[in-house]
């Protein structure tokens, strides 16, 4: 795929993970391209917000059914992109449309109050107006859905927006355009910003005409791009690594399962997935034979092939680190478990799913987000478990298992995390629901979930008639 081939600019090439083959080219922007971008965003802004919210809803409703018109074309593209299985990009296509309707629902639904006030004689109300224009920076791993958590309020509510994908997923990004373009969208209202350069990025976050900045990626990109982002309404989902806690009264097999599911799905690159397992010594080793047993279920291999479950990692700068860092874990003492993958692959990306049970606290396979498909198990008793998921760096999702429902009670009201789970995995989530991370931590600020964008992305005005 080949975005604007007539732009004569540089440009930059996307290679797949799945064989190295180049999947797309795109433009390469500029910093000084950055200032056009906004102000189309603007004008595109204002001729959304002259709509009635039912007229953009009815937009936005039309643009989830070009989505799925385009499922197939999409999740070939993603499988190529990130290395997912066609049937996961399916779903990623089907959940953003489904993210779609739910903006265009909650667009019409915002509304503002009647106010009591002291005077006789006035009479106020409160309304909500679009926020301005909003710089999105989406990531590689979920190249649809995650966008259109922005797209879609920012569409609905009236907001113009910049969009700047992830380098590698370009050729998705342009897809999501169409669909939209085809939908109305009024010309300029979302614009995508492609680019491989970080000067470009940083010239758009701190751009005077970027009123808000919503972000999806790393804890580090989330805090440099803070540190110039300063008066803008932000909206930042960042690292995971979420724990999955294991007391010695869960159910096992049950927990087994949902932690293989967490941490091998999508192989690992899910920003909640099972980051870490803190278990009592009394469960470890049996808790590791089960996910064991249940990594053997993960079938790695071509994401075209209809047998694949996982595909290999984003890049090879990841399945290093990984591989790194599980031989350290092994000279620490951990025990690897993991189904045996003899078969050559085309690319160093593929990695089958690992078990390291006994790794010791504090390691970085343990104390840093892996982001691949990786469960490491570290030793921690019942009356520690939620005092050492606490003092993890990272506060974006926390689960639990355990068969007393007063600790469930007392633990879950006990852990700083943004979501808790009990009995089941870390990366359960529904679109409406508020996703983000614990205030004071690397996991960011604000919430994802529709609703709440949708509120985040507007500003209050308050009226008042007197007579």
């Amino acid at each position: 795929m080949h975005l604007d081939p007539t732009v004569d600019r540089p440009r930059f090439e996307v290679r797949s993970p799945v064989d190295g083959r180049i999947v797309a080219t795109a433009p390469d922007a500029a910093p000084d391209e950055i200032d056009a971008a906004v102000h189309a965003a603007a004008a595109g802004g204002e001729e959304l917000a002259q709509l009635t919210a039912f007229e953009r809803a009815d937009l936005v409703r039309r643009a989830a059914a070009n989505l799925l018109a385009k499922t197939d074309e999409i999740a070939e593209i993603v499988a190529w992109e990130t290395g997912r299985p066609l049937a996961s990009g399916r779903d990623e296509v089907a959940k953003a449309a489904s993210g779609l309707v739910l903006a265009a629902e909650e667009g019409v639904r915002l509304g503002g109050d009647v106010v009591p006030v002291r005077a006789a004689d006035r009479h106020t109300i409160t309304t909500r107006h679009p926020l301005g224009v909003w710089a999105v920076l989406s990531p590689w791993n979920f190249p649809v859905n995650i966008p259109i958590e922005y797209l879609g309020p920012a569409i609905a509510t009236g907001n113009g927006v910049v969009w700047k994908p992830a380098p590698s997923t370009v050729g998705s990004a342009a897809l999501v355009m169409e669909a939209l373009r085809e939908a109305g969208l009024p010309g300029g209202a979302v614009r995508l910003l492609t680019t491989d350069r970080i000067d470009t990025a940083s010239a758009l976050v701190s751009h005077p005409g970027v009123a808000g900045i919503g972000l999806t990626g790393s804890t580090a990109t989330g805090e440099a791009v803070a540190k110039i982002a300063v008066g803008k309404e932000l909206i930042f989902e960042l690292g995971g690594n979420g724990p999955v806690l294991v007391f010695s009264d869960a159910d096992l097999p049950r927990a087994a399962a949902a932690i293989a599911a967490s941490g091998f799905s999508a192989s690992g690159q899910i920003c909640s997935s099972t980051g870490r397992v803190l278990a009592d010594p009394s469960v470890v080793d049996r808790l590791a034979a089960l996910i064991a047993e249940e990594a053997e279920r993960y079938r790695l291999g071509d994401p075209f092939a209809a047998d694949t479950v996982i595909g290999p990692v984003h890049d090879t700068g990841i399945a290093g680190r990984l591989r790194e860092r599980l031989a350290s874990a092994v000279a620490a003492g951990a025990r690897v478990h993991t189904p045996d993958d003899s078969e050559p692959r085309p690319t160093e990306c593929y990695l089958p799913p690992v078990v390291a049970s006994g790794v010791p606290l504090g390691h970085p396979l343990e104390a840093e987000e892996s982001f691949g498909p990786v469960v490491p198990i570290v030793a921690v008793a019942d009356e520690d478990l939620v005092a050492t998921a606490n003092a993890g760096a990272h506060a974006l999702s926390v689960a639990l298992f355990t068969s007393d429902y007063r600790r469930a009670m007392v633990a879950s009201s006990s852990l700083r995390y943004g979501s808790v789970v009990v009995n089941d995995r870390p990366s359960y989530w529904e679109l409406h629901l508020p996703f983000g991370g614990w205030h004071g931590r690397a996991s960011g600020s604000g919430r994802v979930g529709v609703a709440d964008v949708v509120r985040r992305m507007t500003q209050p005005k308050t009226t008042t008639f007197a007579w």
